[in-house]
């Protein structure tokens, strides 16, 4: 309970809460309150990992909260700029993907062993975070400046092909950590 308490888990928390209200303005809301939450949303995704850091209150809820945000935030609005017809299906299908086979996995391995197996965000995971950010900004922002909007393709499609690589990276380490615990005996049978 004292990691939800902690502040920049509460953060990440209010962001979760955050994006049907989000979603709600996208598609009925006046789009100025739609980017002043979006804004706010983002902004909080800098401010919880910072005040964590600053604050020696880095948890493992909030390793763990703090990816879940950010990909139920990308798919949300993902699906609604395909619903709108911004984006292709296969674009959203693509996306889902890593996400899914992380979730999925995680889940295995927690049911293989005795515990919640954590990887801290690496570099490639960051990457395609900021890309898929930038991306779906670019597009977000299409009404207001059209001419963003082929290159916010351009970046969000590389963002998606960075999250493969960074799925390949995570499900190394989560077999390196596997392995290790299997050697340890630490895992159930």
């Amino acid at each position: 309970m004292k990691d939800v308490l902690a502040l920049p888990n509460a953060i990440t928390l209010s962001r979760i809460l955050a994006i049907p209200i989000l979603i709600l303005l996208f598609f009925w809301g006046p789009l100025w309150l739609f980017y002043t939450v979006l804004a706010l949303v983002l902004a909080s995704d800098l401010v919880d990992g910072a005040l964590a850091r600053s604050q020696r209150q880095i948890t493992a809820l909030g390793k763990l909260l703090d990816p879940v945000a950010d990909k139920m935030l990308f798919l949300s609005l993902f699906v609604a700029l395909t619903v709108e017809g911004r984006l292709p299906w296969w674009a959203l299908i693509a996306f889902a993907v890593p996400p899914i086979v992380l979730v999925l996995g995680a889940l295995w391995l927690r049911w293989q062993s005795s515990r919640w197996l954590v990887i801290e965000a690496r570099a490639l995971g960051k990457a395609s975070s900021t890309m898929l950010s930038v991306g779906l900004v670019g597009l977000l922002l299409e009404p207001i400046f059209p001419v963003l909007s082929r290159i916010a393709l351009f970046v969000l499609y590389g963002g998606i092909a960075l999250s493969y690589a960074a799925l390949g990276e995570y499900i190394v380490i989560a077999l390196q950590q596997w392995e290790k615990l299997h050697r340890d005996g630490s895992h159930k049978l």
